[in-house]
């Protein structure tokens, strides 16, 4: 063995090794920095070290066979060795071996102690060259303007093939429809976009013939950077093939790497038909819309579609998710005939096209809103499991992110929640649904001014959206700015037709003693909406007449989480109002099985109203022990909450106090809910603060009956506002005290002439 390593040192193996070995190092280190700063795959990379490798084995032979003399490179056998006079290397050796040592401390630093994989802040992300670009709607360069459907089309699918590039950021058609025949310059573009390049194009269908322009524009420079058109039959074929060249020719041109899959996904051709892509483009306008009347007409054209080609695996995607939103936002349809319609489209787009990113998040957005009903089993895993799925196979897709973001919110992880919706915005600058949750989080956080910020943004951007109006008037409901949220609630019932959008400040008008307003309400709702029910058993509530309004309700088929919330809280107030605890204690329990948990966790910012309720029923039946339990446990979550603003806590800590017999307490806190601005319990909860039997013990006190009267008067105040308001048809005053701008004076018309 000696020998042996004597004949490695004489034929400089061990020397070239410990050579090759630190070359090689520095090789691998260099490749794994700079190689995906490039958009070089994870592939080519692993290919790129197993070369190295290689060469590593074939040095070691070549070192072995052969030697380099004076006379030029020898055989290892040809040479006299006792003639050879040895050369000292030691110097050479000690340098390659302290090289060596000090690239092993630079390995173990990195790789060990795990800097190389320590997260990168957001901001850096952000800030890194990955090649960005947003493809602007297509023009219709065709004499008929039904071809801009057509245009529209062939606009959607290449935006579809480029978002599945992983490898390039591409903005989503939510932001970049924002831009359709836009006069603005594309610097400008690329600035509220923040993108590095632009796509333009345009569409001229002439019979059976169609022309394809499409250019690549730096958007800092406006300069070309490459450019085509595209002249060919009016096939399917040719069209998706037309599609995959372009999306390839872009990569190229913006040195995006692609992977096979990625290759192969270009390459696919989603309908046989031309007329079915149409009906298809046209739906996911309606859809993006998300109107009540939009999402009745996306529905339609989904199903033309998929009746024209039964193989469109988008169209059943587009039309689950249609009928999904329809539920979630207008609650117009039944939810076990959303779900089960939705279900069935989703399963068959997967089983179409199971590489579908978007029948993926959609799949997860059903899972989800299924388990949010019950709280039951695991849908909560499985939906997010399929928007992994989703994002994995598009990165790009802003969806999955902000239905991600959702689900994460009602597990109560809020910190993920509020990263999903900055990842969907950074994809989608103007996906509308971040500017109406995010200041959710924000009033969460205490930050209520934030939120109405956002919201005023949102308007601004999205001017004709009735959400961000709509939301604006609940925030300012839980702030306890009455007249305001009802001004700004009018001016959501002009931007839409869904009749829900009213009930929002029905609580507003039952402090202001306008009972008549309510009962109208009621007569003019769609006795055929899936609500009608619900709105009537609140009439009922309001009217004191607390067996009708469970007698409404009892025997409906509550299967989301949204009827739910509002039924058995009210069934169960109904019940407590009518001393029928046994009653109210199954109406709570059905809706929060969670509450008879001896943990912690069976309590959160959820259902804590529902808990101080059922300790009150507790109380009631004799039962102190759960009672205090479920005190306890509510109180620890209303610790970590904020007091005014939509999803506050209202006066929670007051009922709790009064509930324990710590009657001096419970009218401190009521004084300090009063100078956060506590206006009215209907804020947060379905009864007034004369209803509210858990304060019943306060009622009596001096201080209790000088506070009311100091919130009458605040509610008077507010009622006369609104009253004036009315007669006027003039809110400008309760809508600038929001915003002071003159966009107040155009948006105040609309409610004149509603």
């Amino acid at each position: 063995m000696e020998s042996f390593f004597t004949e490695l040192k004489r034929r400089n193996v061990l020397r070239l090794a410990a050579t090759y070995a630190l070359v090689a190092w520095i090789l691998i280190e260099a490749g794994s920095v700079l190689l995906p700063t490039f958009g070089v795959p994870g592939w080519f990379f692993r290919v790129y070290v197993l070369i190295i490798m290689g060469g590593f084995v074939v040095s070691l032979i070549l070192a072995w066979v052969f030697e380099v003399t004076p006379d030029g490179v020898k055989l290892d056998s040809e040479i006299d060795h006792s003639k050879q006079v040895p050369r000292k290397r030691g110097r050479w050796n000690a340098i390659i071996i302290a090289l060596l040592v000090l690239a092993l401390g630079v390995s173990i630093t990195l790789n060990v102690t795990g800097v190389r994989d320590r997260d990168v802040p957001e901001e850096l992300i952000a800030a890194t060259d990955t090649p960005s670009v947003a493809v602007l709607p297509f023009s219709n360069r065709s004499p008929d303007p039904d071809n801009r459907f057509f245009a529209d089309g062939i606009h959607d699918d290449l935006l579809t093939r480029l978002a599945d590039i992983e490898s390039l950021r591409v903005i989503s058609r939510t932001s970049v429809n924002e831009y359709r025949d836009t006069t603005k310059n594309l610097r400008d573009i690329g600035t509220e976009l923040d993108v590095t390049t632009i796509v333009e194009g345009a569409v001229q269908r002439s019979g059976n013939q169609v022309r394809i322009t499409v250019q690549l524009i730096d958007a800092a420079t406006d300069k070309h950077l490459w450019a085509d058109s595209y002249d060919r039959e009016l096939t399917t074929q040719n069209l998706f093939a037309i599609q995959s060249e372009i999306s390839t020719q872009i990569a190229t041109a913006l040195q995006a790497a692609l992977t096979p899959e990625e290759e192969m996904r270009l390459a696919v051709i989603p309908t046989n038909s031309i007329e079915a892509l149409s009906y298809y483009t046209a739906g996911r306008n309606n859809l993006y819309l998300r109107r009540f009347d939009t999402l009745q007409e996306a529905r339609r054209q989904f199903s033309q579609a998929i009746e024209i080609d039964p193989d469109y695996a988008q169209a059943y995607a587009g039309l689950a998710e249609t009928l999904l939103v329809t539920l979630t936002n207008h609650r117009s349809i039944d939810a076990s005939e959303a779900y089960d319609l939705a279900s069935a489209a989703i399963d068959k787009a997967l089983e179409l096209d199971d590489q579908l990113a978007d029948a993926h998040a959609v799949h997860g957005l059903l899972k989800y809103s299924q388990w949010l009903s019950t709280r039951v089993g695991n849908g909560n895993v499985e939906a997010a499991k399929s928007f992994e799925r989703a994002i994995r196979l598009n990165p790009n897709l802003s969806n999955a992110y902000v239905w991600f973001s959702s689900l994460r919110d009602s597990e109560g992880d809020y910190d993920t929640a509020v990263e999903l919706l900055n990842k969907a915005m950074r994809v989608d600058p103007l996906h509308r649904i971040p500017y109406v949750n995010l200041p959710g989080f924000y009033v969460m956080q205490g930050r209520p001014e934030k939120a109405l910020h956002l919201l005023v943004k949102a308007m601004d951007i999205f001017p004709d959206w009735a959400m961000p109006y709509q939301y604006m008037s609940n925030q300012l409901l839980g702030l306890g700015r009455l007249d305001e949220a009802v001004a700004w609630s009018y001016l959501a019932q002009t931007l839409t037709d869904d009749p829900l959008t009213k009930f929002g400040v029905m609580g507003a008008f039952v402090e202001f003693g306008a009972l008549e307003r309510i009962r109208e309400f009621g007569r003019q709702f769609p006795v055929d909406h899936p609500m009608y029910r619900m709105g009537d058993a609140y009439l009922r509530f309001t009217d004191s007449d607390y067996s009708g309004a469970i007698v409404a309700l009892e025997d409906l088929e509550l299967s989301t989480e949204i009827e739910a919330s509002f039924a058995y809280p009210l069934m169960s107030m109904s019940a407590l109002m009518m001393r029928d605890y046994d009653k109210a204690e199954q109406y709570l329990l059905t809706a929060n099985p969670l509450l008879t948990s001896d943990t912690a966790a069976g309590v959160d910012r959820k259902n804590f109203r529902s808990a101080i309720l059922l300790a009150y029923t507790y109380q009631q039946t004799g039962d102190t022990r759960r009672a205090e339990r479920l005190l306890a446990k509510a109180e620890r979550v209303i610790s970590q909450m904020h007091r005014i603003g939509d999803g506050g806590y209202g006066i929670g800590d007051v009922n709790i106090l009064a509930l324990r017999g710590r009657n001096d307490a419970a009218l401190d806190a009521l004084r300090e809910a009063i100078d956060e601005g506590f206006v009215s319990l209907l804020s947060f909860d379905m009864w007034t603060l004369d209803q509210n039997p858990m304060i019943d013990a306060l009622r009596e006190d001096e201080r209790f009956k000088a506070m009311k009267l100091e919130l009458d008067r605040k509610i008077e105040v507010m009622r006369d506002n609104v009253k004036r308001a009315e007669e006027s048809d003039d809110w400008s005053e309760l809508l600038n005290r929001v915003r002071g701008d003159e966009l107040i004076a155009s948006l105040h018309l609309r409610i004149a002439n509603r």
